[in-house]
Formats: structure tokens, sequence, C-alpha cells
């Protein structure tokens, strides 16, 4: 039995031994609580992801594009249904039970690493190198996300206070997944909290450089 599969039905034994102990209305109210709680924390990684990676320039790598299963949100679905029809279906995983592209991505142009419908693209492009890996929001280290990890590194240096340094610290454990390929795939965990000052940081710098530039 894999790891995955023994932690998932350990978390399931928990459940049960949860309700049994509190009654079904009030497991019911406490699910419905922890479910909503992760819709905004889900939704809140994806604003800070996207409001950091503003401050950098992609590698154009295609490490995400060739490589990593893309997820397609119910948000995204509509949008690509409408950009491509009932072609979107062919393009989808089959061996996914959740909606995932097919690996390499179907909308990657061939040896150009260009992306046919980047200003529509699903939102687990507009995020990478940041990725959603339970029980915390993670970057990998590819060569953008190397780069967003030393920047991170050098501001949190510089404009971190010693409790915020130990938070860091704390959350940036390296895990290593495998792709789609088989190649070990090096994460860090960042926290939301832990991403809230790295965006403050990286505005801070920004302001600070135009003070300097006039």
């Amino acid at each position: 039995m894999s790891e995955d599969t023994e932690n998932g039905e350990s978390l399931k034994r928990q459940a049960l031994l949860f309700r049994d102990l509190v009654g079904d209305e009030l497991f019911g109210f406490s699910v419905a609580q922890n479910i909503a709680a992760l819709e905004r924390d889900r939704c809140r990684f994806e604003q800070l992801a996207q409001a950091i990676l503003a401050f950098f320039e992609c590698e154009r790598c295609c490490k995400c594009c060739s490589e990593m299963p893309i997820h397609l949100s119910d948000a995204d679905l509509e949008r690509l249904g409408k950009l491509d029809g009932a072609a979107l279906f062919g393009k989808l995983d089959e061996k996914e039970v959740d909606n995932y592209l097919k690996t390499p991505c179907p909308y990657l142009s061939a040896g150009v690493c260009s992306c046919a419908i980047y200003e529509s693209r699903p939102t687990s492009c507009r995020m990478f190198p940041f990725v959603v890996l339970r029980p915390v929001p993670t970057l990998q280290l590819c060569p953008l996300g190397k780069k967003v990890f030393e920047e991170f590194k050098r501001l949190s240096r510089k404009y971190g206070k010693k409790e915020v340094k130990e938070k860091w610290e704390e959350g940036s454990e390296k895990s290593e997944r495998r792709g789609s390929g088989g190649e070990k795939a090096v994460y860090v965990a960042l926290p939301l909290r832990v991403l809230e000052k790295f965006l403050k940081y990286l505005q801070a710098e920004k302001m600070l450089n135009v003070k300097v530039r006039n």
C-alpha cells in the first residue's frame, strides 16, 4: 500500500471516529466549515501567487507545459470550451478522474515553447511554479521557481524580523515528488502567511527602487 493510500485510510478512520463522537449534525456542520475554509485558502493562494509572479519574468523553460499535469477548474473548462469547442474533450487526459490536460500540454506549440491559448490559459498555468500540494501551498524549484525562492530569501534577510525568519524556516521544508516523466520534482512549502510577507517585501523593494531612480 502506498504512503498516500495509507494516509487516506488514516484520515478516513479519524473522520468516522469524529462523527461517532459528535453526531451526524455537528459532523456535517464541521465538514462544511472546513470545506469553506479550504476554498478561502485556495482563492487567497491563487491571488498571492499571481501577484508575486507579476514581479518576475518567466524563464520559458516550458517545464510546466511539457512535464506537469495541468488541472482545469470549472471556470477553466467553461473558458476553454468557448474557445475550443468540443475539441477540448480530446485534449483531456482520460487516465485522470478529475479534469487534467494531456501531458505535454496539447496547447503547447511544438518546438517554440509558445502557448496557443496564453491569454485564456488555465489558472494552474498562471500560478506556476506555485502549485497546490497539501497541506500547504508550495513552490516548485524549476528555473523560475529557483529565482523566486532566491529573491524570497534575499528580501527576508533584508526586511524580515527574527519572528518572520523563524516562520519562514518552519515553512520552507523541501520535499520531492516525481513528475510525469519519472524525474524528481523538488518543492518548497510556503504557507500563506509567508507568501503574504513575501508580497509585502516585493512591494517595498519596488517602491525603494523607484525612489532611488528619482
